[in-house]
């Protein structure tokens, strides 16, 4: 039986261990694949910590994922070993209205990589053929691993809010997920994109690839500063990256009449809203956006591919799945440069 080394959660609050599991066998209509570069994200912290709860024990964490195909199961057509993959995170039916729709992300028999099947902190991982996107030589495995978090999570929310040209959005948190809706509104054909978030670093580096404006809640009116920018009628669209009742009320408050407020940060806690005052009045919608979906995909490869979207900043450290610790913890004590880890394999 061959054998790989994998990074397990194997106790809520320890550090993950490293550990010698079997290398997956493909299924019929299942991708073996190398793993090239799997990125550090914030949920790998709640997973760890109890935050957010995984399905089993011991877990391989890791669902930003990039490799190539190593072995095609049986019934698998359109892939041939050594093919450049970034990996879609959601194990779905495939056969329900949501997945036949594209909106895959609703399925009832999803299933997360990394958080309720083993994910991709290790050597290799097979998944369903539909899950498996190309990718063209142009963009790093590490980049390409983002794809499936870092950046379509943030397309999707976008997505989700209809962004019109010459609109302007708000993005509430310049972190992993932030600086990429940044560019993405700017794409979508944003007027002026306002970014929002308590580090100066990151406000720098948000203006660098496309913010026209931005804010420190420490420094600055919030309310004053985007009434300022936007004529006193507030932006058309607010993302809420962060998942904190404030921030998801600043977004609110400052979402003017006919907006969309999108939150994507994940809060526990109610928040106390005034039909009258925050909907009816000025015609606001609240949009919920969780996950992405398949038909992100190709669009924002091709986008990658093309350079309009910029990810030459997105990989702030490379480590070896040795370090996976260090990568974590290093993401704990929310380092103001960093916008990604990733985990890289020779």
């Amino acid at each position: 039986m061959k054998t790989m080394q994998a990074a397990q959660l194997t106790k809520i609050g320890e550090p993950l261990k490293l550990v010698e599991v079997p290398v997956p066998e493909p299924k019929p209509g299942e991708i073996l694949v190398r793993i090239k570069a799997a990125g550090i994200c914030s949920s790998d912290i709640h997973y760890q910590d109890g935050r957010s709860r995984v399905t089993k024990l011991p877990i391989t964490l890791g669902h930003e994922l990039a490799g190539e195909v190593a072995e095609c199961g049986r019934g698998v057509n359109g892939f041939k070993a050594g093919d450049r993959v970034s990996l879609f995170y959601l194990v779905t039916c495939g056969k329900c209205m949501m997945c036949t729709t594209g909106n895959d992300n609703y399925c009832s028999e999803a299933k997360m990589l990394g958080k309720n099947i083993d994910g991709g902190f290790a050597e290799f991982i097979a998944v369903p053929e539909r899950n498996v996107f190309p990718f063209p030589e142009s963009i790093p495995f590490s980049q390409a691993a983002l794809i499936a978090d870092a950046v379509a999570t943030p397309f999707h929310a976008l997505k989700r809010a209809a962004v019109k040209t010459g609109e302007n959005v708000l993005i509430v948190g310049i972190g992993g997920l932030g600086f990429h809706a940044v560019q993405l509104a700017k794409i979508m054909g944003a007027g002026q994109v306002i970014a929002m978030d308590l580090s100066a670093e990151k406000l720098t580096l948000a203006k660098k690839f496309g913010a026209t404006a931005v804010i420190n809640p420490q420094n600055d009116d919030v309310e004053g500063k985007i009434g300022s920018l936007t004529g006193g009628r507030g932006v058309d669209v607010a993302v809420e990256l962060i998942g904190l009742t404030t921030t998801i009320r600043q977004a609110i408050d400052n979402t003017g009449p006919g907006g969309r407020t999108v939150v994507v940060g994940i809060c526990p806690n109610e928040l106390g809203l005034n039909p009258y005052q925050d909907l009816l009045l000025k015609e606001r919608s609240i949009i919920g956006s969780a996950d992405q979906s398949r038909a992100d995909f190709p669009v924002i490869i091709e986008m990658a591919a093309q350079k309009r979207l910029d990810l030459s900043y997105s990989v702030s450290r490379e480590l070896h799945l040795s370090e996976v610790n260090k990568g974590l913890e290093m993401l704990k004590k929310k380092n103001q440069s960093l916008v990604r880890i990733v985990i890289t394999f020779p």
